[in-house]
């Protein structure tokens, strides 16, 4: 496999909204569910509340409705409780005691009859809005078949609550459509080609249009699955052993980590008192010389190998989700303060090269994140190929982090820039021309790196 090879695509967008895509609000899908209720009900000459029961029996597809539904169905609806007549409620002139809380007021007659008051109709509902599973309401009467029709829900929840979990119940029972992952986005995406796999909200938010999780490129939804369950298997142990412990390659008992540095004893009388590497686990002497630099992981020879790795590599996912989501912080702030500044040509030009920089640093800090998970995964199944892979993975770690060390530099140096511009010789401003333009190379390798890992992963020459 070359994963260095230079045929790449620059116009990488994956991350930007695409013309191959729609971007819908609630609203549009509402009025589509209303029409499409509309319509099935003329068919069937059913009312709104029932034809909405009917479509969910069919999870929404109107096909299916069409070309088997029949009078055995019906019955067979009529005697599961699906379908009911809604003819006999009422919500006003019914004044007694409630069944449930015992208040004495006005209540709601459904349509088998039983009376219960508003207020526990309301609460009933909203419980079932917790648990997204409103939809289907049955008789507040322990035993009874009937279901609260479609109408009465609306009536008894916040608007903007039912249209919210409505959608979701279509979405959820339609593979051409899904959510937007994005915190506090309502929109809804549509790929115009069904065999597109990433999508991108209009807020920025990309993620994986097949499984609809988060983007987990360069891994397949497969065994991005995988490693989830890998992980969920004894969570909390992992998570603490991985935040603060390793294995002594001596002894092979765990050690707390209690300072930044990679130097570990493991200390007696419980250790062996040897001294390890906190990144690499192998003996501190006679090859570490530094502290603070080891990004090398060397596999263990001893049947700890896969627990070992699995810490390793959950341990690296977990600080790249960290710095993926400080990096967004970053660039959000970054904008907003764009907002308020007045800038020059030239500080103009060094703010897009910085949004640039961190745009892409967020991508590749994401793609590495997950590309831990294919590195577990490849050390367990396809050593032929590992070493080669961990090479590359240890360049594409090695190029992120110079490139966030570019980003932290502008960031700390652009403040000074925007008031000191007016002030620079032509010598001083050719010198931060050149500076760019060699951070422009490390933007550039990075991308590169990033790219073709993906263009590998797509043609799946990395595991074979």
């Amino acid at each position: 496999m070359d994963y260095y090879g230079e045929d790449y695509d620059t116009n990488d967008c994956y991350s930007y909204p695409s013309k191959s895509q729609e971007t819908l609000e609630l609203q549009d899908f509402m009025e589509y569910i209303d029409q499409l209720i509309n319509n099935i009900g003329e068919l069937l000459n059913f009312d709104s509340d029932n034809t909405y029961e009917i479509l969910m029996f069919y999870n929404w597809n109107k096909d299916r409705i069409e070309s088997e539904y029949h009078e055995k169905i019906i019955e067979q609806l009529q005697k599961q409780g699906i379908l009911n007549n809604h003819s006999a409620i009422s919500y006003e002139n019914n004044i007694t005691s409630c069944p449930l809380c015992l208040e004495i007021t006005t209540m709601v007659k459904l349509g088998c009859g039983h009376l219960f008051c508003h207020s526990c109709v309301t609460h009933t509902i909203a419980q079932r809005f917790s648990k997204e599973q409103f939809l289907v309401v049955p008789c507040l009467q322990y035993g009874c078949k009937y279901r609260l029709p479609i109408s009465m829900i609306k009536k008894f929840s916040r608007l903007e609550d039912f249209k919210k979990i409505i959608c979701k119940k279509f979405i959820d029972t339609n593979k051409s459509i899904a959510y937007c992952l994005g915190v506090d986005c309502k929109k809804i995406l549509r790929p115009k080609d069904l065999s597109i796999t990433t999508v991108t909200c209009s807020c920025g938010t990309s993620f994986c249009f097949r499984c609809k999780n988060e983007l987990h490129l360069p891994v397949p939804c497969d065994m991005a699955k995988k490693w989830v369950s890998e992980i969920n298997k004894n969570e909390t142990n992992i998570l603490w052993i991985v935040l603060n412990t390793k294995i002594c390659p001596f002894c092979k008992k765990p050690v707390e980590r209690s300072d930044g540095c990679n130097y570990l004893m493991c200390k007696p009388p419980g250790g062996c008192g040897n001294a390890f590497c906190y990144v690499c686990s192998n003996p501190w002497e006679p090859d570490h010389k530094d502290h603070f630099i080891c990004s090398k992981y060397v596999p263990p020879t001893n049947n700890l190998f896969s627990f070992a790795k699995l810490n390793f590599s959950f341990e690296k996912f977990l600080y790249s989700q960290i710095d993926v989501e400080q990096n967004q912080n970053r660039l959000k702030q970054f904008k907003q303060k764009l907002k308020t500044l007045e800038f020059s040509k030239f500080t103009a030009l060094e703010a897009t090269f910085l949004e640039t920089s961190l745009q892409e640093l967020i991508q590749s800090r994401q793609v590495l994140k997950w590309t831990y998970c294919l590195d577990y995964f490849i050390s367990q199944n396809n050593s032929n190929s590992y070493k080669l892979f961990n090479n590359y993975l240890q360049d594409f770690e090695d190029s992120c982090e110079q490139l966030s060390q570019v980003c932290m530099q502008l960031l700390d140096e652009f403040e000074q820039m925007q008031y000191q511009f007016q002030y620079m010789t032509q010598e001083e401003k050719r010198d931060v021309f050149l500076k760019i333009e060699q951070f422009q190379k490390v933007l550039n390798k990075c991308k590169l790196l990033r790219i073709n890992l993906l263009k590998a992963s797509e043609n799946d020459d990395i595991i074979k």
